[in-house]
């Protein structure tokens, strides 16, 4: 039986963290790796560890989400890796779809629980269900697709299976706030065939502190990431209707810094989302690439 790797970055409450662990080792999948990065919860990772053999502890100064993946990903010896937040209960549908599909990538939907209100965003009913394969280039039609909350599935690193060799030159960068958005994309370029099933098969906990929460819009939709992503992209050759998607995408992010900039009296950066608005392509939407990104 293969090795899954479940990464959990120990950052949560004592009680989230033994329910989050709980479930992980109820799985009905068992031939797991549960590696727990540790910034202050030493006594229940180290609890966890005596009991179940499976649990692996590593102890870091607390970096932030990003530090304790990176450190996770080295000590990574499974074939496949889960992240985790929370609880978890999708091990084995994921494992499944991945094989039945000959995947790189298994992906799933998720349900979102708000904290401070008590109520549920249901993204995907039973009578929605469906299974789709797809290319790198295929699936990346879907990051700015609203219908079942599909673009969020899209760059959150939860509720998904990844073979572990796609994450050899992976990073996450640890100087960002939103460090999904610089690196998911990346691991899906890896990839050659990336398997979706439309179900919900994991609850994700917003808190009020959740970083998409507690910063403004222009620290979640940062620049710099998706003019990374719009370089690479037409590196590697991707059609031409991808690209304009981003364009576009990149589009409505230079609004959203402009309005911040000027919130924030920042004169200099204002300026500088003005020269890039004011760019206009020579040829087509992908020549004007280069000239985006500094």
């Amino acid at each position: 039986m293969e090795k899954i790797s479940v990464i959990v970055p120990v950052y949560m409450s004592e009680d989230c963290l033994e329910k989050c662990l709980d479930s992980i080792l109820q799985q009905t999948y068992q031939n797991l790796e549960v590696i727990l990065i540790n910034d202050g919860s030493a006594a229940i990772c180290q609890r966890y560890k005596n009991q179940d053999a499976r649990v692996k502890v590593y102890h870091k100064p607390n970096g932030g989400v990003a530090s304790s993946r990176n450190r996770a990903l080295e000590a990574v010896t499974g074939d496949y890796i889960v992240f985790v937040e929370l609880e978890l209960d999708h091990i084995q549908s994921l494992y499944d779809l991945l094989k039945k599909t000959d995947a790189d990538i298994a992906i799933g939907n998720f349900t979102q629980f708000i904290e401070d209100q008590g109520s549920f965003l249901i993204h995907v009913g039973a009578d929605n269900y469906f299974e789709q394969v797809y290319s790198s280039f295929d699936w990346f039609h879907h990051q700015y697709d609203g219908k079942y909350n599909i673009s969020q599935c899209f760059t959150v690193p939860w509720a998904k299976l990844y073979k572990a060799e796609l994450f050899k030159d992976i990073v996450y960068p640890t100087d960002q706030k939103v460090e999904d958005d610089y690196t998911t994309y990346k691991v899906y370029l890896q990839a050659d065939k990336i398997a979706y099933m439309n179900k919900a098969i994991y609850i994700h906990r917003k808190r009020s502190t959740s970083v998409t929460r507690t910063v403004n819009l222009a620290d979640v939709y940062p620049l710099k990431s998706i003019e990374e992503r719009l370089t690479i992209l037409n590196l590697i050759g991707a059609p031409q209707e991808l690209l304009d998607k981003e364009i576009q995408a990149y589009k409505w992010r230079l609004s959203i810094h402009e309005e911040e900039s000027l919130k924030r009296g920042d004169m200099e950066a204002y300026q500088q989302i003005l020269v890039k608005k004011l760019l206009r392509p020579s040829v087509g939407e992908s020549d004007r690439i280069y000239r985006l990104v500094d």
